[in-house]
This record gives structure tokens, sequence and C-alpha cells, in this order.
């Protein structure tokens, strides 16, 4: 066999597929949730603080630098730090969410102010949409995690929520013919968001019973009516900002899934809801 030529390279091995990589980094992530999610405290504060941040980095780079390496985005991250802060500090006093939504109120009032004094408006208002759609949003996974028996529900609202992504699936590869809304995510059908509507609900009764929530049906019967449908609002608003940012994926942080924000679409809505519900009905 003939050797390679001088200053060459041997050839590379096979490349994993997108289903391999999806396969390996769930297979490394979903442990690591559980394991954080299981005990809690600050260690679940300190973990939905990290995420917060990759989200942000990503709605920063989607909004204001799109054509470029997302990491060009961590240019913003001193900034973009504050919603990492508002969702660790909720931990350890809920007044944290209120000081981040009077920061996000003051930077949307420089970001539409009719004067470039404060720099680019653009930016601030960013910034502002960063705070209120990532900051305010995970702290409330904070919050239903610090909450009694915060662990069950928020298993709860995870898997709740992914029953609905699996139906919606799943029907809708099996018997999809009508478009929900092509400009927006031309893969989507009515009868996958039916499927996924009856899944999604049909979840929440059954871990609501394998858990021992000691909740009867009726009483669950508005989170479970509403949860589905809320969920897949949550993902059609993140796909809705992809095509306005003009990108496919929020980023490549995390490898066959896309990025932070592709994986949080439907949470970012599910657990504010959850959350609301347990103020209201449980709590």
């Amino acid at each position: 066999m003939n050797a390679p030529p001088a200053g060459g390279t041997a050839a590379r091995g096979p490349r994993l597929s997108n289903l391999q990589l999806r396969l390996l980094t769930a297979a490394t992530g979903l442990p690591v949730v559980v394991a954080v999610t299981w005990v809690g405290g600050w260690t679940f504060a300190l973990v939905a603080a990290v995420v917060a941040f990759f989200g942000t980095v990503e709605f920063a780079h989607g909004w204001l630098m799109p054509t470029t390496r997302v990491r060009t985005a961590f240019s913003h991250s001193l900034s973009l730090g504050a919603s990492g802060v508002m969702v660790a500090g909720t931990h350890g006093d809920k007044q944290f969410v209120f000081a981040g939504l009077v920061l996000a109120a003051v930077l949307a009032a420089a970001g539409f102010a009719p004067t470039r004094r404060l720099g680019p408006r653009k930016p601030l208002r960013v910034h502002a949409g960063a705070l209120l759609y990532l900051g305010l949003l995970i702290s409330t996974f904070v919050l239903v995690r610090d909450a009694e028996d915060g662990r069950t529900w928020f298993f709860l609202g995870v898997l709740s929520t992914f029953a609905v992504d699996t139906g919606a699936y799943a029907v809708g590869r099996a018997i999809g013919r009508h478009k929900l809304a092509p400009r927006i995510s031309p893969h989507k059908t009515w009868e996958g968001a039916v499927g996924g509507y009856a899944a999604g609900a049909g979840a929440v009764f059954g871990l609501s019973a394998l858990f021992d929530t000691g909740l009867s049906a009726a009483t669950i019967a508005p989170f479970a009516l509403a949860m589905p449908v809320v969920s897949q609002v949550g993902d059609l608003f993140e796909s809705w900002m992809k095509r306005r940012m003009g990108v496919k994926d929020a980023s490549g942080l995390l490898p066959g899934h896309g990025g932070f924000l592709d994986r949080l679409d439907s949470l970012l809505l599910v657990l504010p809801l959850l959350y609301v519900f347990l103020r209201l009905r449980v709590l």
C-alpha cells in the first residue's frame, strides 16, 4: 500500500449522523437534567442560570448578528448575564424577578427612546427582550422547583410537554395533511396539533395519578386542558422568531438539537403556566 503523500493527512473517520448526534447529546444531557432536578436548591438554580445565559447569547446572536458565528454574541455576555443573575437570584429572593422586570423596563424605554445618546437602540431592545423571554420565564422553572413537592411538579411539566411534542410528531407523520402555520413552520399540521393536544392532556392526568399528586381530575383539569395549547404556541413562537432572525437553528451549542432555545421553546411557556396553576389551585 502506498504511503500518503508528504504533508498529507489520513482520511477522517465517518461523521456521526444527525440522529446519532441527537441521541448522544440526549444520553449525556438527560441524566444531568434529572440529577439536577432531583437535587434542587442552589444546584438547580445555578444550572438554570447557565441555561438562561446560553439562551440569551443565542437570542442576541439571532437578533443582532445572525450571519456571524454564535460565539460573536459572547461580546454581549456581560449585559446578557443579567438574565442568569435574575434566574439564580430567584431561588434566594423572589425580588430578583421584580428587579429584572424593572431593568427590562429601563432598557426597553431607552431602546424605544427617540434619542441615540445611550448608543444603538436595537441592542437595548434585544437585552430587554432577553430579560423577559429568558430571565423572567426561566425564573419560573426555579419557582416551580422550589414549591412544595416541586420536584414532582417540575417532572410533570417537562414530561407532559414532551408528550405533546411526541404526539404531534407521530400523528403528523402518520396522517398529517392540513398545514397548521405554513409560513412559520411548514411541517406542522392540524392533525399533528390535535394528536399533540390529546397526548399532552392525557399525560397530565396520567402523570398526576402516577406521581400521586393528591389532586382530583377536576382540580388538575384546567392545567391539563390549557397546557397542550400553550406548549404548541411556545413552539410556534420560537419558530416565528427564527424566521424573523433568518436562522435555521438557534445555534449549534447542542449537537443534533440546535441550540438551547430550540429545546426550551415549549417549556418557556408551559412552566410559567404551571407555576400560575400551582399558585392558584394548589399552594
